[in-house]
């Protein structure tokens, strides 16, 4: 019951469409580069964010060039060194570090400049509000990392 020479059984298209399936399904390698690309995505903005209001001179111009470096760097990374791209992984990530600018744009930012008005802002306080900016990225980091689909 196959078509003609060029026409595969119903049998061999199952069998081809399972084999594609196997192929397509993204590894635990491939979630892992994408949660790693997302969670230093959100680190380096919340150290961006952050390190603006204590850095001063070279210091503020380093950890600029240092955000655009691992932000590019991992997005490089992740996209050669993994050879699909796990179900809505891209929209997890976009998410995640949206939600990681919102935090640092609508709350953080502003409570820093608030404290910064009674005493200068210190090195642990920007790295715990960098953390707090980063939590939407780990969020989704885990997410891409833990799904299976």
């Amino acid at each position: 019951m196959g078509g003609g020479p060029h026409q595969p059984t119903p049998e061999q298209a199952r069998a081809q469409l399972t084999a594609s399936r196997r192929q397509l399904t993204s590894s635990t390698r491939d979630r892992m580069a994408h949660a790693l690309a997302t969670a230093s995505g959100g680190l380096s903005t919340g150290l961006l964010a952050t390190s603006q209001n204590v850095a001063h001179g070279l210091a503020r111009v380093a950890v600029a060039i240092a955000f655009f470096v691992v932000w590019i760097g991992a997005a490089v990374w992740a996209e050669r060194t993994s050879r699909t791209v796990p179900r809505r992984a891209r929209r997890w990530s976009l998410c995640g570090i949206a939600g990681s600018f919102v935090l640092a744009l609508c709350v953080v930012l502003p409570w820093l400049n608030l404290q910064a008005q009674d005493s200068p802002n210190t090195w642990p306080m920007a790295l715990l509000a960098a953390l707090v900016v980063a939590v939407p990225s780990l969020a989704t980091a885990a997410v891409i990392a833990l799904r299976r689909r």
